[in-house]
């Protein structure tokens, strides 16, 4: 029983220290990136000019790269380092509070994201897009290759008021031709895709989350076991 008990802690505390590992890379890269577009948003900027692609260069224009923008990667970061620390070391050490605490705010972020999700899905459905020029309306015609303006610009061709992103990334910041917008209006690309992904989506958020507050609590449990034997 004490071997099962053991090989059960030990794998509960793999998967914890392998997934909270991942999670401080990212968390660190993250912080880098935003600590030198804090530091120098123009040197930044000619970084995405010269090494990224398209869309990633119509996505970050110069404008849009500010030191606030560094300034809130970089409390997110250390935000989620610390969590996937906590979990990390408790796993590690076996600590009962740090297992318990890592536990918690899984199961709270899991909470908190479903909740931005549903809102920001439920606004999208009723409302459109509501900002036409705003970052995320261009990411959103970007990646469903779409556009609310497809009516009207069948019938007069492309205006000057048409978005870009209405004829993809190519087309920034000024190149948006009638030849190039996408046919598929917006909000009918946001129902399919909501149709399709929504359930998977929310049912990945809640096995990864539950899977690894599951974890937490099992090396918790096993280690409290074995600190009383």
């Amino acid at each position: 029983m004490n071997g099962k008990t053991s090989a059960t802690s030990r794998t509960a505390a793999a998967i914890l220290i392998f997934c909270n590992f991942v999670a401080m890379f990212v968390c660190i890269t993250v912080f880098g990136f935003s600590l030198w577009l804090t530091a120098s948003p123009t040197s930044f900027a000619n970084a995405v000019k010269m090494f990224g692609n398209p869309t990633l260069k119509a996505l970050l224009p110069e404008e849009a790269l500010s030191p606030p923008l560094g300034v809130g990667l970089a409390v997110l970061a250390v935000f989620f380092f610390f969590v996937s620390f906590m979990g990390l070391y408790g796993a590690i050490v076996g600590s009962q509070f740090l297992l318990f605490m890592y536990a918690t705010l899984v199961i709270l972020l899991l909470l908190l994201e479903c909740a931005v999700m549903y809102y920001v899905s439920s606004n999208l459905l009723e409302k459109g897009l509501q900002e036409p020029n705003s970052h995320t309306s261009h990411a959103l015609r970007l990646s469903l290759q779409c556009c609310e303006h497809t009516n009207r610009t069948s019938a007069e061709g492309a205006s000057p008021t048409t978005p870009w992103s209405c004829c993809g990334a190519e087309a920034f910041p000024t190149n948006c031709t009638l030849d190039k917008v996408y046919t598929t209006g917006c909000h009918q690309a946001i129902v399919t895709w909501l149709y399709r992904y929504e359930t998977v989506i929310y049912v990945a958020l809640a096995s990864s989350h539950v899977l690894l507050s599951l974890c937490s609590l099992l090396r918790r449990a096993l280690s409290a076991s074995r600190s009383y034997t």
